[in-house]
């Protein structure tokens, strides 16, 4: 036990489990006390934060990760630059696609700007194995949702907006104070790169673009195809059985990449994957039987009967979230080892993932919610399993080509 505590994934998981109880929390008292209807606009938008500022840094997260750069001014200034035109975007789109509201719209912008700044500030701190200060950064909306549930409960404030506006607040906080550390710490660091290249940069993040968007596919094409009041399901339904799996691959994904990049050799690479593969695995089995047994007294208890969430969708949840944790070892390898070309062919099947999702997402709504969630689960199976073929070389050992013993001459 001691030394499975030692692994730096069980201990991530440890704090994103914390975390992932704090945002599963908020989203059971929420979903208690606001109206269906609200709650299920509440999920939408939280789902388009989420992506848009995990997309905002343009990739720029990903060379901190895989480059040395200087975390200074320019490199800041890069970042809010990226993330202002990926602002941009999804602004259109809730604007578009949506049809949502002026102040709701504001809040998404100023989430997916900040956000973004966030993210790469974690992730600077994350290159350099400070994963205290970097969890913490990461996770600290989380802790504002828990803040707004509390919020939306002592005000009597039943509408979308007060919850929404306090996350956005959240993300605000987290970026200047990390970024406030980054600057001040500048000086006793060594000399980074201050530039990198954009082509890499941009295929790093349309990988992780693919990735995000199957996360948060099935509330961005449920309130298209079924009731808004499914919508308001699948919310409660991930944050009860979604949020291990959920857990499980960012501390994968977390802690395997800058471990994998160390590794020395491909033994040592297979170790450490095979390694957190089993303890992942254990802690999957587990958490899917408790899953199982305890929803139905969590919906008893914590939300009086006002969401019914059957075995068929907890059985979906499972499988979906099972293919995520297996993308999450694919994902960690391309991002630690897969040259830039490598990079660009992943990220351009990770694509061809969504379109798959998308398809089999439209037609598994004639089967309502769980359809739709079976259906992006085929666009995940399909993601890491193309990725492992691409990426499988790199956990290869090599051949031995066996020695020919040379032969003896007879005798004269």
């Amino acid at each position: 036990m001691k030394k499975l505590w030692y692994s730096p994934t069980l201990r991530s998981v440890v704090v994103y489990g914390a975390s992932g109880l704090g945002f599963a929390g908020a989203n059971l008292i929420l979903a208690r006390v606001l109206p269906t209807a609200e709650y299920g606009l509440f999920t939408l938008v939280i789902a388009l934060i989420n992506l848009s500022f995990a997309l905002a840094p343009a990739g720029v997260d990903g060379m901190v990760n895989r480059h040395r750069l200087d975390a200074g001014p320019r490199l800041l200034r890069r970042t809010l630059e990226a993330g202002l035109i990926v602002g941009v975007g999804f602004v259109l789109i809730a604007e578009i696609g949506y049809h949502m509201s002026v102040p709701l719209i504001l809040v998404v912008f100023l989430s997916t700007l900040a956000g973004g700044a966030m993210l790469v500030a974690g992730a600077q701190f994350q290159s350099e194995q400070r994963y205290g200060i970097s969890l913490s950064l990461s996770q600290s909306p989380n802790l504002f949702l828990i803040l707004a549930a509390l919020a939306v409960v002592a005000s009597g404030v039943r509408a979308v907006w007060l919850p929404l506006a306090i996350c956005a607040l959240g993300f605000i906080l987290a970026a200047i104070f990390g970024w406030w550390v980054l600057l001040r710490e500048r000086a006793r660091k060594p000399v980074g790169a201050s530039s990198f290249p954009w082509t890499e940069a941009l295929s790093f993040a349309g990988l992780n673009a693919a990735g995000l968007l199957l996360v948060q596919l099935d509330r961005l094409i449920i309130p298209h195809v079924l009731p808004i009041h499914e919508l308001a399901t699948f919310g409660v339904l991930a944050a009860i059985a979604g949020s291990l799996f959920r857990v499980l691959s960012m501390g994968v994904g977390y802690t395997l990449v800058p471990r994998l990049r160390a590794a020395e050799s491909v033994l040592e690479r297979r170790r450490l994957v095979a390694h957190e593969a089993t303890l992942v695995s254990a802690i999957v089995v587990g958490g899917s039987m408790a899953i199982w047994f305890l929803t139905p007294w969590i919906e008893r208890s914590f939300l009086a009967g006002k969401y019914h969430l059957s075995g068929s969708l907890l059985l979906a949840a499972i499988v979906s979230g099972v293919t995520k944790i297996m993308n999450s070892f694919t994902k960690s390898v391309v991002a630690a080892l897969a040259t830039p070309a490598e990079l660009s062919s992943v990220n351009l099947l990770g694509w061809v993932s969504v379109g798959v999702a998308v398809v089999a997402a439209l037609v598994g709504a004639h089967w309502g919610l769980a359809g739709v969630m079976y259906g992006v689960a085929l666009g995940w199976f399909t993601r890491g399993l193309t990725a492992f073929y691409l990426t499988l070389r790199y956990l290869k050992l090599p051949q031995v080509v066996p020695v020919t013993a040379p032969r003896m001459s007879p005798p004269s």
